[in-house]
């Protein structure tokens, strides 16, 4: 994939960053606990609209989608710059936002079946270490351009909207298959690509798999600034947490392209297993903790992905991409609110609960997700 494809959506992460962050900031200096949980809620609000997403990449052009979605977010920074900063202005707004971002991450993993021409895996991990460095950039520079000017996140994060657009004006185009144009509009076929996840017999395990990790993962990050807090972490070191989940999910990305399958999905998952182990020692071996949960999750998120991508078919590719979205972010929600419930008996808890969890997970890796089955789906072999 061109370089300059990642540096677009690098951009287009990096502004949307930069927009969401500063927004939270805004709204914890002026809002309400009311209007932060609304924010906080947003992206799982809009995981119908994930079904739906799917939906459109199968009917229409996959890039005239993409790039309508990003000038689309674009333009909705623009008004959030201009407009009073008040609750009632801008948090339609951020729904707004998220609705049209719900094409985006289905959009490129649909694209990439094209662009990555066999390489899903180091094409898919690139891609994902530009988004990450993005989502990095925004979290960082956000709070300081605030401070200077209450527009400002806003209105820059708009323009590096503008600047993926204009990266993306050669994007080959992608039209859908015959077969899908010819379904009709119905509730089957809006869940279609959720469907196929959950019957398909070589990909279900792979499926359940992933929302499992989806699951544990929201279980035992959610508390992570009480953890912090409670191995005595100073507070003001407490970024450091945060900054290894990413510089860790970054390098993952990176590496995911450098190894098979087997290495990379139970590989990942070792990883996450050290990493949690770690966060429950004192300061500092949390960070570090933090640095192995981040690019183990990556890693092993990259390698699920492509089975994805490689076995849905044509006309559902879009519809798969989606649904897996929708499906891994409930997961991960289901875990964030079973934190807070065991996390009255105890900050540990949760990530004790999740550790143990990923431990019951591993004799998958002798049985339904064991390396020669993994290996005969990736060469499209019978397992």
């Amino acid at each position: 994939m061109r370089g300059r494809y990642l540096l677009a959506e690098s951009l287009g992460v990096f502004g949307g960053s930069l927009a969401f962050t500063g927004l939270g900031l805004l709204l914890g200096l002026e809002g309400t606990t009311w209007t932060l949980a609304l924010l906080a809620a947003l992206p799982y609000l809009t995981l119908p609209l994930d079904l739906l997403a799917g939906l459109l990449l199968d009917r229409l052009d996959r890039r005239t989608l993409l790039l309508a979605g990003v000038w689309l977010r674009a333009g909705i920074l623009g008004l959030l710059a201009l407009l009073p900063k008040e609750p009632l202005f801008l948090l339609p707004l951020a729904f707004l936002f998220q609705a049209v971002l719900a094409l985006d991450l289905p959009a490129w993993h649909a694209l990439l079946v094209r662009l990555a021409q066999g390489r899903l895996e180091r094409e898919g991990g690139r891609l994902q270490a530009a988004q990450l460095l993005g989502d990095g950039l925004g979290d960082l520079l956000a709070p300081p351009l605030l401070l200077l000017a209450k527009p400002l996140p806003f209105a820059l994060g708009g323009l590096l909207l503008a600047g993926e657009g204009l990266l993306l004006r050669d994007l080959p185009a992608y039209p859908p298959p015959r077969a899908a144009k010819g379904e009709g509009l119905t509730l089957r076929a809006l869940l279609a690509g959720l469907a196929f996840l959950l019957e398909d017999r070589r990909l279900l395990p792979l499926t359940l798999y992933a929302l499992a990790l989806s699951f544990l993962s929201g279980l035992a990050l959610a508390l992570l600034p009480l953890l912090a807090l409670a191995q005595e972490t100073p507070p003001a070191l407490y970024g450091l947490y945060p900054l290894g989940l990413s510089l860790g999910g970054f390098l993952g990305s990176l590496a995911a392209g450098r190894v098979g399958p087997c290495l990379g999905i139970w590989g990942g998952h070792g990883l996450r297993v050290l990493g949690l182990a770690l966060l429950l020692l004192p300061f500092p071996f949390g960070p570090l903790g933090a640095f192995l949960v981040g690019g183990g999750g990556a890693l092993s998120g990259v390698h699920l992905r492509a089975y994805r991508q490689r076995l849905a078919p044509e006309a559902l590719l879009g519809r798969v991409q989606a649904g897996a979205v929708a499906l891994l972010s409930l997961g991960s929600l289901l875990g964030t609110l079973l934190a807070g419930g065991l996390g009255t008996l105890g900050p540990r808890v949760p990530l004790l609960t999740a550790l143990l969890g990923l431990l019951l997970l591993l004799p998958l890796a002798l049985g339904p997700l064991g390396c020669g089955r993994l290996l005969a789906l990736r060469e499209g072999r019978s397992p």
